[in-house]
């Protein structure tokens, strides 16, 4: 079959989202030569993608199974109806199919087309602007690959996400101590001391089940000062919510409270932080 009678054709887009759940996806029973010819256009795909990057001065992509199930079962469904989209009837959306493993993530992206071969496919790729600009996407650490062939087509899906540490609530209470003294620190101050209180940490998971943020009713307990609440994906970023709270560098002491929960505001997952100081 001449490549020039199968045209590429192409689909990209995106969302901002964050997220931990789970969901068991069973495969699709193809042919072993079929399967053969998919997996080395999968490979394919990821290493054309992480040269164009190196060739920009970009950290590679890691492969990521996760996204890849995500991806794959896409393109099956691309296949299935012999057209593009990014969503179909009935079908989540990239947020959700990747929020549907146990990926922990903050930012994706999605490009899909189908064409006669993997390069061609990437080539068409790097010449629309906005799929290359995913490819070159500085944000995203990770990607999953999936092609499907039907007929003389290859359906690809190619699924890039920011993937965060998914961490204990013990290990983002001590990430969101880090951030408080790292913040004292940049200010040559001495490291607040913590008080133990495993209370916060149930207000905390409380927060995230009424879906709401208040840190207010803290501030009848004893000692408590001052009070904060926060939401936030990646604990990376922790340190962003308290370069401008006064209490940081004027209080005695402080305590802190984490849950990893999803919420209707959240449905991919969020951390909830709350803080009291003393």
């Amino acid at each position: 079959m001449q490549a020039s009678k199968v045209p590429v054709r192409l689909l990209r887009t995106r969302w901002t989202v964050a997220g931990l759940v789970m969901l068991a996806l069973a495969g699709t029973a193809w042919p072993q030569s079929t399967a053969s010819e998919a997996a080395g256009a999968e490979q394919e795909l990821f290493r054309l993608a992480n040269r164009a990057r190196a060739q920009a001065g970009l950290a590679e992509l890691e492969w990521n199974e996760w996204l890849a199930q995500a991806a794959r079962k896409h393109a099956e469904e691309m296949a299935r109806r012999g057209r593009l989209s990014h969503q179909f009837p009935g079908e989540p959306g990239l947020g959700e199919r990747i929020a549907a493993t146990v990926l922990r993530f903050n930012a994706s992206a999605e490009n899909v087309a189908f064409g006669p071969t993997a390069s061609q496919i990437h080539d068409d790729w790097m010449h629309s602007p906005p799929h290359r600009a995913n490819i070159l996407d500085a944000t995203y650490n990770a990607v999953g690959v999936a092609v499907v062939r039907s007929g003389d087509r290859l359906y690809a899906v190619t699924d890039f996400a920011h993937t965060v540490p998914a961490l204990s609530s013990s290990e983002l209470e001590d990430a969101v101590a880090t951030a408080i003294n790292q913040v004292r620190a940049q200010r040559n101050l001495r490291p607040l001391s913590r008080r133990q209180d495993a209370e916060l940490r149930h207000y905390a998971c409380e927060m995230a089940r009424l879906n709401h943020l208040s840190a207010n009713e803290l501030l009848g307990r004893p000692g408590v000062s001052a009070s904060l609440a926060f939401t936030e994906p990646d604990p990376a970023h922790f340190i962003a919510h308290f370069r401008n709270v006064a209490n940081v560098t004027t209080s005695r002491a402080f305590g802190v409270g984490a849950c990893s929960a999803r919420s209707s505001t959240y449905p991919a997952g969020t951390n909830w932080v709350v803080v009291a100081f003393y």
